[in-house]
């Protein structure tokens, strides 16, 4: 099924062009820097608290993983960044056939991230079951536009974690993880299926900054 159906985004916190400004380029001592993009962060999580909690639990697995996830992800660039990057690439790669496979200068539309919670359209459509090789550019545009909204862009994110936790066997008593467990699904939210599960060892970093928010995500989470 490529007819998406998806719900408002509840009226979260949007990270805009103002926000962008305000982290970069206004000081600290005025509000600016690091302190606004993270509380932004905060205030995102919080507010998709019940959402995080609920699909945490229906994929079986800490909801604190789920939110330091989306801790992490949300903010940074705009959206309509991604959009344009969209269209873009979807005009590059708008054929024939040999001019996309020999001529083409980008990514492919289906490599474009969207949603708060930053994920691929093409990880996006394999989470739903979806070939999106075989998806049509109006068939991915729609997948982004629902993926814009928070509701169903966690519960896809959700979904892709769970995956992500059967692909290594981790879970053995869910919805239990140990922090290593936690590290390692982290790392393969950011860096994919791809590398063997060793490789993935060897660089946990995204995993091991989920753990580091553990705290932190928790007390957004009551």
């Amino acid at each position: 099924m490529t007819d998406f159906s998806c719900k408002d985004s509840n009226d979260s916190p949007t990270w805009g062009l103002v926000d962008l400004f305000a982290w970069k380029l206004l000081p600290q001592r005025f509000g600016g820097g690091i302190a606004y993009i993270q509380r932004f962060k905060d205030a995102w999580v919080q507010h998709n608290k019940i959402l995080i909690r609920t699909a945490a639990t229906r994929y079986k697995m800490p909801p604190e993983l789920l939110a330091g996830v989306c801790w992490i992800e949300v903010g940074g660039d705009p959206n309509f960044i991604d959009r344009v990057a969209f269209e873009v690439r979807s005009f590059d790669w708008s054929g024939p056939a040999w001019v996309d496979r020999n001529l083409t200068i980008t990514n492919t539309p289906a490599k474009t991230s969207f949603g708060s919670v930053s994920i691929q359209l093409r990880t996006a459509a394999e989470t739903m079951k979806l070939d999106p090789s075989e998806m049509s550019t109006a068939q991915l545009r729609n997948l982004a536009s629902c993926l814009q909204k928070d509701v169903f862009n966690i519960e896809v994110v959700a979904r892709h974690l769970r995956q992500l936790l059967d692909h290594d066997g981790l879970q053995k008593n869910p919805p239990l993880l140990t922090m290593e467990q936690i590290q390692i699904v982290g790392a393969r939210y950011n860096r994919g299926i791809g590398l063997p599960l060793d490789a993935i060892k060897k660089n946990t970093s995204y995993g091991d900054f989920i753990v580091k928010l553990w705290t932190r995500v928790t007390s957004l989470l009551k």
